[in-house]
């Protein structure tokens, strides 16, 4: 997701099916930013324009974009409803394949977005 050669990616695959939840996941998280928050939603944008058009590509995600994916996986997952189940298990699926819960807390996002900022 970033420009810089030097920056590790974690490649997350997303299944046909789950392209659409994943899409949409995005877009919700993206609407809950408000002015003061650009880089956030420019990062949500960059993930939203990289998710592929079809397998077997992955999308790679920096640490920045990695953790705001999770945080809009994680919200979808407790937005949506019972009733909802074939999309929450895609986005399930989708969380299983990122790094634990652990992992991501310990990404610091103020300081991805300003190596993104001033790299």
């Amino acid at each position: 997701m970033s420009s810089a050669d030097d920056v590790p990616t974690f490649p997350l695959f997303v299944h046909d099916d789950e392209r659409a939840v994943l899409r949409t996941a995005l877009g919700a998280y993206r609407g809950d930013f408000g002015h003061d928050e650009q880089a956030i939603v420019a990062v949500v944008d960059e993930v939203l324009a990289a998710v592929p058009a079809a397998e077997p590509d992955t999308l790679d995600l920096d640490a920045a974009a990695m953790k705001i994916t999770y945080g809009a996986l994680h919200a979808a997952l407790e937005d949506s409803t019972r009733a909802q189940e074939a999309d929450r298990e895609r986005i399930r699926a989708l969380l299983d394949r990122l790094p634990g819960e652990h992992d991501i807390r310990a990404i610091d996002l103020d300081r991805e977005l300003a190596r993104r900022r001033d790299g």
